[in-house]
């Protein structure tokens, strides 16, 4: 790399969804410290963080999230899709991220600014380093299964953590004289305490003594309770009635006869419908659900990728906020988040400021 591409200092931000409010604590301490940063790597919420600080957009994203409740939250990113290759179409998120950066393109931020993504068709991690800031943001968060893939760089693209949560290596691409790591997983997940283990693995002991297989046990009964031939022999004494009224100059059926024959159907399926939603009942609020055990799984391996890369690569300083028992789709605790990114980046100035002086920067 020329000497004149050299960064002073940077910073990698690590993946972690509603975790990566955290990251805007320790940004905002780095810049209350006169800690200016040249660079920073982020991956998925980091990559959002990071072009939300060199975009010097944080004072609006603040504005936003300080009071947003639970359904605001959801507002910004649940657009359900048929699920193709995601459950979400990622379309509100996009919308969001157009209103918060327009068309700021990455060669245009005041800071170098990095953005991961996975490359889902090869398994290659994907640096993006210029065009436009929303297109890389989206194609950093996409979480799979979650979110649709992104098609960007004439590539499939899904969340930059799948391959490099924590992108120091991508850092030290770019030479920085001091290096900082924002580690959103430091230790394996603990949102559950011994009682809530206890009362997890009891219920699904239960479940498992019933050998009710979830999935299989919902799939037959949505299928049997749209069972088509079922439903038109319910109501073939409908329609045939229905044709001896037609006389010999062919007059049309009334539609709403056949409406009214179709919803008798369905009420009198009301039973097996009602059995479909019994899952649902408090005996089973100590169930994981699907988005539950994916955001567990996650967790655990970002931790594990996370301890391998730092053992291997190893950043001048280490900032890591313990937000393991927030959800990852939690964006109401996002300000939580940030005063805990804020009180470990404190701890850390010393440190950092030391090693400036050290360094000569």
């Amino acid at each position: 790399m020329r000497e004149d591409q050299r960064s002073s200092i940077g910073i990698a931000l690590d993946s972690g969804g509603a975790k990566g409010g955290a990251h805007l604590g320790v940004l905002q301490v780095l810049e209350d410290n006169d800690i200016y940063l040249d660079i920073i790597t982020g991956s998925s919420a980091g990559a959002f963080a990071g072009a939300v600080y060199a975009a010097k957009k944080l004072g609006d994203l603040l504005d936003i999230i300080k009071d947003m409740n639970l359904r605001e939250s959801l507002g910004y990113y649940l657009d359900p899709v048929f699920p193709t290759s995601g459950l979400l179409g990622g379309k509100r998120v996009r919308t969001f991220l157009e209103d918060l950066f327009g068309d700021l393109k990455i060669e245009d931020l005041a800071i170098r600014f990095v953005a991961v993504a996975t490359d889902l068709l090869t398994g290659e991690t994907v640096v993006i380093d210029k065009g436009p800031v929303v297109d890389a943001i989206m194609a950093s968060i996409s979480m799979p299964g979650i979110f649709k893939p992104v098609i960007h760089m004439d590539r499939l693209l899904t969340d930059g953590g799948v391959s490099d949560p924590l992108p120091v290596d991508v850092l030290k691409d770019y030479s920085p004289k001091l290096s900082i790591a924002c580690n959103l997983h430091p230790s394996l997940p603990s949102r559950f305490n011994k009682k809530q283990r206890e009362r997890i693995l009891k219920t699904e002991k239960s479940v498992l003594k019933q050998d009710i297989d979830f999935a299989s046990v919902i799939s037959e009964r949505l299928i049997k309770f749209m069972d088509s031939q079922q439903i038109l022999e319910g109501i073939r004494p409908k329609v045939v009635s229905i044709m001896r009224k037609i006389n010999s100059t062919g007059e049309k059926i009334k539609e709403a006869e056949f409406v009214n024959a179709i919803q008798e159907q369905i009420r009198s399926r009301k039973d097996k419908l009602k059995a479909m939603l019994d899952f649902t009942k408090e005996e089973n609020k100590d169930m994981l659900n699907i988005f539950e055990i994916m955001a567990i799984s996650t967790n655990i391996q970002q931790y594990q990728k996370n301890k391998l890369m730092l053992s291997i690569i190893k950043p001048d300083v280490v900032i890591s906020p313990e937000v393991d028992y927030i959800g990852t789709l939690d964006f109401t605790s996002t300000m939580h988040a940030l005063e805990i990114g804020r009180k470990e980046a404190l701890k850390a100035i010393p440190s950092i400021k030391r090693l400036i002086e050290e360094k000569g920067i």
